[in-house]
């Protein structure tokens, strides 16, 4: 009996030993994120930057997660991927100070990109909109749809409430394919070269600082179209982080 015993501990034993490492990576996301915020609150700002990625790369986020992580490349002295963090922090927060940090950054480390005119900001505010405008919109049209099949069960031919559906749909399908919000990339990589074409043979035309805000436009292999300088122009996509959540 007693030999099952030290055979049965020494099989859970290993057991605990293979499974070990699997349980150190099943921490859920609110549980590494508090780990981080208790680093990040020790000043262990690159241990917590590290496990902030990680909840990141998992899919997961918080806004202030993004702000702080924000502060620790500032700190590096990395202003593409403080740039790069501030907008994502925006994004997830539509916090107006983080535009006030943002073009502050880009103007001490002369980046362009920022440039917050009144069809700049007419197109933030549209995008973070966007979704409600939509649901809006569809909602007017089932409301419509609604009273047309009222009035048909009441015996009255409907002819306003269809109309203004069809008009409804055109308009809301107009609205969804025309007011996509455009797709913008910081320039991460230091000194980034600027290409004609989408190819390692094509002529180079320039040099992009880190933290450089570029619109994309398309993708060629692993060659991003952007648009930079009133023109376009071909990037590698590794030089770039893409600003989406």
């Amino acid at each position: 009996m007693k030999n099952i015993q030290t055979g049965f501990l020494k099989i859970l034993g290993i057991g605990l030993l293979l499974f070990a490492p699997v349980c150190s990576y099943s921490q859920t996301p609110a549980s590494l994120l508090q780990k981080a915020d208790s680093l990040y609150a020790k000043k262990q700002f690159t241990q917590s930057f590290e496990v902030y990625n990680r909840i990141h790369k998992a899919g997961q986020y918080s806004p202030a997660m993004f702000l702080r992580m924000a502060f620790i490349q500032e700190g590096l002295n990395k202003p593409g991927l403080a740039l790069y963090y501030l907008n994502l922090y925006y994004l997830a927060s539509g916090d107006t100070h983080a535009l006030i940090k943002m073009d502050e950054l880009a103007a001490k480390n002369g980046l362009s990109g920022y440039e917050h005119t009144q069809l700049t900001q007419a197109r933030e505010l549209l995008n973070q909109y966007r979704l409600h405008i939509a649901g809006a919109i569809t909602s007017v049209i089932l409301l419509l749809m609604a009273i047309g099949v009222f009035q048909t069960r009441k015996g009255t031919k409907p002819v306003v409430a269809p109309v203004l559906t069809l008009v409804g749909l055109v308009f809301l399908g107009l609205f969804v394919n025309f007011t996509q919000p455009d797709r913008t990339a910081i320039i991460t990589g230091a000194n980034t070269i600027v290409m004609n074409g989408p190819s390692a043979g094509a002529s180079a035309i320039g040099l992009l600082k880190e933290g450089n805000k570029v619109r994309i436009k398309d993708k060629e292999d692993v060659w991003l179209k952007v648009y930079w300088a009133d023109r376009y122009v071909y990037v590698r996509q590794s030089q770039v982080q893409e600003i989406i959540l």
